[in-house]
């Protein structure tokens, strides 16, 4: 389905952007009322420092006074409806860039299951939603300057404003244990963003806020394999890349892949994939381990 962002009133228009990138605009100043008709790919922050609207989504119709903030995951639908004055900004933002932007350590898996459940007009203070609207600014300050870094820059906001959104959907009371399924989908998800930081298995336990115990039997029984296997699996998986996609030497490629020994990395690989990496090159293409570990082949 095309991305869709259309605004009905006078006030200022979020334009369609591509599905890949990530959008940041402010609103406000309209002598009339404004209304957007909201589908597509990317997920959607909405942030109202004063105004009033209505929100529509398949289930419901959500009365809006603000301050109060919006996040719609991808795949959700809306109309969004504001009164003429109101205030704010709204984020768009593509799946890459969300799992990039992920916060690691013990918080992950709660941020995780947070921004996958649509939030419709959680109140919330007027400070806090200057604050959260001053840093979408930000975001679109750095997307319209395109400066050396501006990537990095976005990435590291989008990561305080998920731990914020975060923080205000967070129920009050100890968070419930994660399902074996999030803790699985979860662990994929950091085992893509640190394979080459060579994290252990204790190091995910915690960045999921699980046990090692636990992470064990949630990826054996989800996968027959071990979290070690898995990680080991993937490592390999993108070695085979650089080794059949790249000319860089053996010893590059040990580096790029977080080896601090080249000679290491060789029988690490040979032991894993049953040939050296030189081997590997010269020979046939094994497209079995790129395949084995690809996130989609996971539940």
């Amino acid at each position: 389905m095309p991305e869709t962002i259309k605004n009905s009133g006078g006030g200022a228009i979020l334009h369609p952007q591509p599905p890949s990138a990530t959008d940041a605009q402010l609103f406000g100043g309209s002598l009339s009322r404004n209304e957007w008709t909201l589908r597509g790919s990317r997920s959607r922050l909405f942030v109202l420092s004063s105004g009033t609207g209505d929100l529509v989504t398949a289930r419901r119709r959500q009365p809006l006074a603000a301050p109060l903030i919006i996040w719609l995951p991808a795949g959700e639908s809306a109309t969004l409806a504001l009164e003429a004055g109101a205030d704010g900004g709204m984020l768009a933002i593509p799946d890459q860039t969300l799992g990039a932007a992920m916060p690691a350590g013990a918080v992950f898996a709660q941020v995780r299951d947070t921004i996958s459940r649509p939030i419709l007009g959680q109140r919330l203070s007027l400070a806090a939603s200057r604050q959260i609207l001053a840093t979408v600014r930000l975001i679109a300050e750095e997307i319209s300057g395109a400066l050396p870094g501006g990537e990095e820059v976005i990435r590291h906001h989008l990561s305080l404003l998920l731990i914020a959104l975060w923080r205000l959907a967070a129920p009050v009371g100890d968070a419930p244990k994660p399902s074996p399924r999030v803790i699985v989908r979860s662990f994929v998800q950091l085992v893509d963003l640190h394979v080459r930081d060579h994290w252990t298995v204790p190091d995910y336990a915690v960045a999921l806020g699980v046990t090692p115990d636990r992470l064990n039997t949630a990826i054996k029984r989800a996968t027959g394999r071990t979290p070690l296997d898995f990680i080991h699996g993937r490592l390999v998986a993108e070695a085979v890349i650089l080794l059949e996609g790249s000319s860089l030497q053996i010893a590059e490629i040990a580096d790029a892949l977080g080896f601090t020994d080249a000679a290491y990395f060789s029988r690490f690989f040979k032991r894993v994939a049953g040939v050296s990496p030189r081997t590997h090159r010269a020979g046939p293409r094994q497209k079995r381990l790129a395949t084995d570990t690809s996130y989609a082949a996971w539940p």
